[in-house]
């Protein structure tokens, strides 16, 4: 009994020591612990997502703007396409959808910062299956927005 406490013990010392976290689990800085976050438009799919994220991590997502708060501002996302491949007959067998994300700290009395995030996936087209292959593109775009969610969870983690 004594030796299996002591190996819980020390395993979990261990654990910590070297930093680990559950994925998915950000501690942000004091200064964004509550943040007031805008965009463009105010069902932005993005920032619907990042404030889902934020609210998992503890942050006080603010009502309104407060000199002494800080201010993220979603920036319009874009998708962009690029042809991998072509079928014999001309049509795109495949290509690369690139999803850029940008956004922009305000800090109180500080310079604002902007960053950006850019994903990129392979999509395979295939004009039989028109109907499926959007479904699959709006699926994948979701996807790419929460990826981009958590890196900029992930790069919030470093401003301070």
């Amino acid at each position: 009994m004594k030796f299996k406490l002591f190996s819980l013990l020390l395993v979990s010392s261990l654990i910590t020591a070297c930093g680990f976290k559950l994925k998915g689990q950000y501690y942000l800085p004091d200064s964004l612990k509550s943040i007031y976050v805008t965009s463009d438009k105010r069902f932005s799919p993005l920032r619907t997502q990042l404030e889902k994220r934020l609210r998992q991590n503890q942050v006080i997502i603010l009502d309104s703007l407060s000199d002494n708060k800080a201010q993220l501002n979603v920036l319009p996302e874009s998708f962009q396409r690029r042809t991998l491949s072509l079928f014999p007959n001309g049509q795109i067998a495949e290509y690369e959808l690139i999803y850029i994300a940008s956004y922009q700290v305000l800090l109180p009395n500080k310079k604002p910062q902007r960053y950006t995030v850019e994903l990129s996936r392979e999509f395979q087209d295939d004009p039989n299956n028109a109907l499926a292959k959007d479904r699959e593109r709006a699926l994948i775009l979701s996807e790419l927005r929460v990826i981009a969610s958590d890196r900029i969870l992930s790069q919030l983690i470093m401003i301070k």
